[in-house]
């Protein structure tokens, strides 16, 4: 320019000119001094103290946090000789202001680590995404089942993608963390800039937030009026309807009340099923058995990786009701790699963790799992429990043998063996195929007079149902799909019979023992995963059919070997 001054045009890929900085923010629960919102052992502290933020008394906590030797350092040391200790710090800071009837927590590096959880206000970050995401421009999902699988999804579109390329079940899954481009309208970065932002929406809420004092209170006023806006036009309205209850909700001790009448084998209340935890799943194939301590007189209780809810049930019972959940909270259950119970995997968990249960409250679901309290939204119950009953009603002519449990480890096997017995029936039960996309895959267990493909289970466990499915359909997916499958599949029916080939199975059959086929007897997610199963099938050109298998308790049979 001629008198020297040097303009800048700012391009549409320019990032905007704003006081604002990304952030991290949760909400907490207010009615406590600032300092209790913060967990007693943090160290390292270089600042703690009160401060003044435009006309609220606030806190700032400030510190670094020392990282140990990393576990990793003497594995690389015993390859290398070379000592990768490495220990560094991590700098954290937390700023709480109060609003209104809540307390903001503003967290900086690690600070997140430094907040009380029970305090923090599950889903406020969910609540201002089902109300200002933009459903044609998100960029990831994460997601969890409330069954007994403990699956954990994380989808995501670099480019960005509309709410139906995701192919969520509206009721199947608790959607924990969304992100995409959301309108900041009502704050301090869209009057800044006119733009959207990309957030960051769970528990927490990651977006831009001022750098006035003055403007960031103002600002987070603003967020809790977002939030406290009807939702009833978003397409992630869905996403309200299955969430964690806080620890003040107001029906949670009728929902305790029931759960510890149902420890104690009390009827009616709802299902009651054991569910691995989350942080034990990877140790379901490696462990021999599970030790139960600390739970009610007469010791620890030693029971087999997939059964067991019988002999805790029984222990409840002894345990007056009013106790039974503080017993729930103390007791601790070790993995261990032996049958008797005395080599330990790892750290114990809390007992807690390892009971699933429903119940239904005024046409509400509610779900306990993984030690925590969950809503399951009003009116697709009963949708759910419609399309699961006439499901039911699929069911198969073939005929199944009383099954007398033998206490054995091999027990589905060896009731396998006698079912294939019977003319017509072949049992290929352990029998594995491998395919280059299913190295393990078991096509079914027995073989039927009409070529059905049958899968046993006895459902003990909340996991067996669960994992009848998955096998299921594995087993179509691959059949369908993969030549190899079905191939192997008329090699495995050729050893057994000679005179005998088999074309392209139409009918699978899922047979169960130790509960009938009743939708009662089955968990909300489970029948979701039931109709979602019959749902793929279809698309497969196959049928999905149901058998109830005669059987004696396994608590029975036990009583009769002892009394033999």
């Amino acid at each position: 320019m001629r008198d020297g001054t040097v303009r800048i045009f700012r391009g549409a890929n320019m990032p905007p000119r704003t006081s604002c900085q990304p952030c991290t923010v949760y909400r907490l629960e207010g009615g406590l001094g600032l300092v209790e919102y913060l967990i007693a052992e943090a160290d390292g502290v270089e600042y703690d103290a009160s401060v003044r933020l435009g006309d609220v008394d606030g806190h700032l906590l400030v510190g670094t946090r020392h990282t140990e030797r990393p576990q990793w350092a003497d594995h690389v040391q015993s390859l290398t000789g070379y000592d990768a200790g490495l220990p560094g710090v991590q700098p954290y800071a937390v700023l709480l202001v109060p609003v209104g009837r809540w307390v903001f927590a503003l967290t900086f590096g690690s600070g997140h680590q430094l907040i009380e959880d029970d305090l923090v206000d599950q889903g406020f970050g969910l609540m201002f995404g089902i109300r200002r995401l933009d459903t044609e421009r998100l960029g990831s999902i994460a997601s969890a089942a409330l069954d007994v699988s403990a699956r954990l999804s994380l989808t995501s579109f670099p480019g960005g993608s509309d709410l139906g390329g995701f192919r969520l079940e509206p009721f199947g899954e608790l959607i924990t963390r969304v992100t995409g481009s959301a309108n900041l309208d009502d704050l301090t970065y869209e009057s800044e800039t006119h733009r959207r932002h990309q957030v960051r929406a769970g528990n927490s809420l990651s977006l831009p937030l001022p750098s006035s004092a003055h403007a960031l209170v103002k600002d987070l006023a603003a967020l809790t009026r977002i939030v406290d806006q009807p939702d009833e036009h978003s397409a992630l309205r869905f996403v309200a309807q299955t969430r964690k209850l806080d620890r003040h909700h107001r029906l949670l001790p009728q929902l305790r009340a029931r759960l510890a009448a149902a420890l104690g084998g009390e009827t009616g209340t709802g299902p009651l099923a054991l569910a691995w935890p989350n942080t034990e799943i990877r140790d379901i194939e490696s462990a021999g058995s599970f030790r139960v301590n600390r739970l009610g007189r007469g010791g620890p209780l030693v029971l087999a990786p997939h059964e067991g809810l019988g002999d805790l049930v029984d222990r409840f019972a002894t345990i007056d009701p009013s106790a039974r959940l503080d017993q729930l909270r103390k007791a601790q259950v070790a993995m261990c790699f032996d049958t008797s119970g005395r080599a330990d995997m790892g750290t114990p968990t809390s007992l807690r963790k390892w009971f699933a249960f429903e119940t239904t409250i005024d046409n509400a679901r509610y779900c306990y799992h993984q030690g925590e309290w969950f809503r399951i939204g009003e009116g697709f119950v009963e949708q759910i429990r419609d399309q699961v009953t006439e499901l039911l009603t699929h069911r198969s002519d073939l005929q199944f043998p009383l099954w007398l449990p033998t206490g054995a480890q091999d027990d589905e096997h060896r009731y396998c063996e006698q079912v294939a017995r019977q003319p017509g029936y072949l049992c290929l039960d352990q029998d594995f195929a491998r395919t280059p996309f299913n190295p393990r895959l078991e096509l079914c267990d027995i073989v039927g007079p009409g070529d059905e493909l049958v899968h046993v289970k006895w459902l003990g466990r909340a996991t067996a149902a669960s994992h009848l499915f998955t096998q299921a359909l594995a087993a179509a997916e691959s059949l369908r799909e993969e030549p190899e499958a079905l191939q192997q599949l008329g090699q495995k029916v050729l050893a057994r019979d000679r005179n005998r080939t088999i074309a392209t199975p139409s009918t699978f059959v899922l047979a169960i023992a130790d509960r009938p086929w009743s939708v009662d007897h089955l968990f909300t997610m489970s029948q979701i995963s039931l109709i979602r199963l019959d749902r793929v099938m279809r698309q497969l050109r196959m049928r999905l059919e149901f058998a109830e298998i005669p059987f004696v308790s396994k608590k029975e049979a036990k009583l009769a070997r002892h009394a033999a």
